[in-house]
């Protein structure tokens, strides 16, 4: 494990949070927000693998849980599954593919969403089915969307400002 690598990502994390917790409201559409902290998780478990993902989700969902306590260490929970599962699975895909990466972030947020509804001690099981629908449809179209569009700013960034 690269340890500048590991800085960096640890700083995105951060930096995902913060920006998920005081400008994304700003996007808000219909009630939908993109989800950011998903959208980075996602991009290291693909560049570093399942270990770091699974920490870095750990840690990060944490620091999600002191932020909202409700359900104390859902959020560590399912951002370490979601960390693992697409590290694990990077090398069984072609994660350099844009359309690709799309794809795996609307599937991650629905199974993220899924997951912590079924978490969480606020929702009731009659009730599951329509929070999912309502709100993880449109949070991972719209974290999908905004996926797109970051990994398309790489590509013509490592494009024309080779490093």
């Amino acid at each position: 494990m690269d340890l500048v690598r590991l800085i960096r990502h640890i700083l995105l994390l951060v930096l995902a949070f913060i920006l998920q917790t005081t400008w994304v409201h700003i996007f808000e559409v219909s009630g939908l927000k993109p989800d950011l902290v998903i959208l980075v998780l996602l991009y290291i478990a693909l560049a570093a693998g399942s270990f770091e993902a699974t920490i870095l989700g750990f840690w990060i969902g944490f620091i999600q849980d002191i932020d909202m306590p409700d359900n104390l260490g859902l959020n560590a929970l399912v951002n370490s599954i979601l960390g693992f599962s697409v590290g694990w699975g990077r090398m069984r895909i072609t994660a350099d593919s844009v359309p690709v990466q799309i794809v795996l972030i609307f599937a991650a947020v629905l199974v993220h969403d899924l997951i912590y509804y079924i978490g969480d001690s606020g929702i009731a099981w009659s009730d599951l089915p329509f929070f999912w629908l309502r709100y993880s449809l449109g949070r991972a179209l719209y974290t999908s969307l905004i996926g797109a569009l970051l990994s398309g700013g790489l590509i013509l960034r490592r494009r024309f400002l080779p490093v």
